[in-house]
């Protein structure tokens, strides 16, 4: 199954180019996201709010801050205004408690998480009743994914607000992992909060973790060190990955079947693996046909919508290998998740084949 380079070009280019940025949102998602949540913010703290609420997303932490914000703006008399709906009660009774009215308050509040699907999920005519339900009842629906054809993103869309708590850019988990730090009064310098990052990830769950690992780590002394850094925070699946590739691009097959030992002892299936390789030899792909034709990094930076320390990371590896070498890779990957579609072959011996036979083939 080969695929030209340039119609593999085309199709790579479009992951960074155009409407989408580097993690996959268009531009007018990011913007809808940071206008809905300057509302939820103001209106958390003014304690003025709409009757409707929609919070979804893959982004934990955001979903869990939001939800637990709400309860502390209700948290008044005990916490007598809020509701949880654990189990789904017939939609009359749904209805009537929704009508229930707040107890020396101008507003309560009723949480439903996951509800939105599976076999018990909110009956269509609750969320048609939604369209006309009191004011004075605040309703926070969190999902972990939404529809958005849905009638219930439809009707929240229309009278209330949809978050959706995505995965985010750069600039935001720089000024998140700054603000973890300053609040326990330590420093980090630009370069070492690249590092920090690059192996935390995009979770801001994880980038709390590392940054109290590193502030424990240091002690006294005030500012967060590189040492700090590799000290205590674990390298990413991905960047193991990244590891293995460069090992592949120099032929060293026994530090590439010693990077994979390191990846299935943390548990990572082959697929996910073969699937991690593959992303980054899409990207690789792109950079080296840059590189080719003599784009500088700070344009290469503005393409592919990535920072600068990851940009570097990417023409590094990318000059350790041919064209012809990666075009290589990326067919025999292709070739490979075809046979193990088909059930010709398994996930794992189709990953060791691949790691075997490119290591010897990847060489300048």
């Amino acid at each position: 199954m080969e695929i030209p380079f340039n119609v593999f070009s085309t199709l790579a280019q479009s992951i960074f180019f155009g409407k989408e940025d580097s993690l996959g949102y268009k531009k007018g998602e990011r913007e809808e996201f940071l206008e809905a949540q300057k509302k939820i913010q103001e209106q958390l703290k003014e304690k003025s709010f709409l009757p409707l609420y929609l919070l979804y997303g893959e982004e934990d932490y955001l979903l869990s801050y939001y939800k637990k914000a709400f309860f502390q703006a209700f948290s008044e008399n005990e916490g007598i205004n809020c509701m949880v709906v654990e189990e789904l009660p017939p939609t009359d009774e749904l209805i009537s408690a929704v009508e229930t009215l707040p107890f020396f308050a101008p507003y309560r509040l009723m949480v439903f998480q996951g509800k939105s699907s599976g076999r018990k999920k909110l009956s269509e005519e609750f969320i048609q009743y939604l369209k006309n339900s009191p004011k004075e009842t605040v309703l926070l629906f969190i999902e972990e994914k939404v529809d958005k054809r849905s009638s219930l993103y439809k009707v929240v869309k229309e009278r209330g607000l949809c978050l959706a708590c995505m995965e985010q850019d750069q600039a935001f988990l720089q000024r998140f992992a700054l603000q973890q730090l300053k609040k326990e009064g330590k420093k980090i310098r630009e370069n070492v909060l690249g590092l920090l990052l690059s192996r935390s990830g995009s979770s801001l769950y994880r980038i709390v973790n590392a940054c109290k690992n590193c502030v424990d780590y240091i002690g006294d002394e005030e500012e967060i060190t590189q040492e700090a850094v590799e000290a205590v925070v674990e390298k990413l699946p991905e960047d193991r990955v990244f590891d293995l590739i460069e090992a592949l691009g120099r032929g060293d097959q026994e530090k590439v079947f010693q990077y994979y030992g390191d990846l299935l002892r943390l548990e990572e299936k082959p697929a996910k693996i073969q699937n991690l390789i593959r992303k980054n030899v899409e990207k690789l792909l792109v950079v080296r046909e840059y590189l080719t034709e003599g784009l500088r990094e700070r344009e290469m930076e503005s393409r592919l919508s990535m920072d600068s320390w990851r940009v570097r990371k990417y023409i590094a590896q990318a000059r350790t290998y041919t064209q012809s070498g990666l075009q290589s890779l990326f067919h025999s990957l292709l070739r490979l998740e075809e046979e193990n579609r088909k059930g010709r072959i398994s996930d794992s011996l189709a990953l060791e084949l691949l790691l075997a036979n490119q290591a010897e083939n990847l060489l300048p």
